[in-house]
Parts: structure tokens; sequence; C-alpha cells
């Protein structure tokens, strides 16, 4: 019996040590960091965050998608839960996209359906808008929080809401 749980021990010890996560070399210790995203009073739903360190020397950048209450959990490099302490520059972006489906390459040597692939590009660029104003865009963002052991919690806010028809996707 006494080997038996030493062995049922053993195997658990083994279980839990190859469940933790691997993270890279120099990466540094991650805290369990939300933010939570506003727009006019509302909580932004499907909005993309990412938060670029102040500091350029750290290259450790965080993000992630707000849930239905605004909400994000941080991840680092897309993967690991939390970010490192410090200051950071926020960029919120959100897009509505029609209901499209567009094919991967165009019908080349065909014209009528090349015609086609044409008129629902055409309809996607004319339906495709910008919800988030692009000075919340991470290149423009005023927007910043930090992240120190106390304050694991931070929100912001992209007010006014806005919809605008995005740009032509660059041809080429």
């Amino acid at each position: 019996m006494r080997r038996f749980v030493l062995f049922i021990c053993t195997a658990v010890s083994f279980v839990v040590s190859g469940c933790s996560q691997q993270y890279p070399p120099g990466m540094p210790k991650l805290y369990p960091a939300t933010i939570t995203v506003i727009q006019d009073g509302q909580p932004l739903v499907d909005a993309q965050v990412v938060i670029i360190n102040d500091d350029p020397a750290v290259s450790w950048s965080a993000g992630g998608n707000t849930d239905k209450n605004g909400r994000l959990k941080l991840r680092t490099l897309g993967q690991y839960d939390g970010a490192p302490l410090g200051k950071y520059k926020v960029g919120v972006e959100k897009m509505e996209y029609p209901d499209i489906d567009l094919p991967l390459n165009p019908p080349y040597g065909n014209e009528k359906a090349m015609k086609e692939y044409q008129q629902l590009v055409k309809d996607y660029e004319d339906n495709t808008f910008i919800l988030v104003d692009r000075k919340y865009s991470l290149d423009n963002t005023a927007l910043s929080i930090e992240i120190t052991p106390g304050n694991l919690h931070a929100t912001v806010d992209v007010s006014p809401a806005i919809r605008k028809k995005a740009p032509p996707v660059p041809k080429g």
C-alpha cells in the first residue's frame, strides 16, 4: 500500500509539473491583469486591445478581445495569461464587417466569375465600417495604463461611438 501511495504521489507531481506553462527565456513575471473598454458609457464588445510598454527596451506586449462586458484578460504574446508590470500605451480597434464570403483568390481566366468577384469585393468594402476612432489605434493613441501589484485592472474610454466607412484595401 505504501508503494502505491508513493507511486500516486510521484505520478501526480509529474503531471502537475508537466502542466506548468513554459515561458520564453527572459520573460518577466506576469500578473493577471484586466482591462474594461467603454464607449459612450457602455461596454464595448468584441474590440481588439493591444498594450505596448512605454519603455522601448521592453518588448513584451499583451492584449486580447473584449467580452460581452467590454472586459478582457490580458495575455502576453497571445498565449500567456497576464502581463508584466509597467506603464503601457493602449490601442483599441473595432471594425464591422459584412457577412460576405470572399474567395481567397480571384478567379483568374473566367471573365464572368472575375466580374462577380470584383462586385463582391466592392460590396465588402462598401459595407466595412470603423467603430472606434482611429485616434485610439496603437499608432495614434493617447490612452495609457499602469500595471502595478496593487493595480491589476484598468478602464479605458474610447468615446464617442462612430461608424465610419473604412478605407479600401490597397490593391497590389
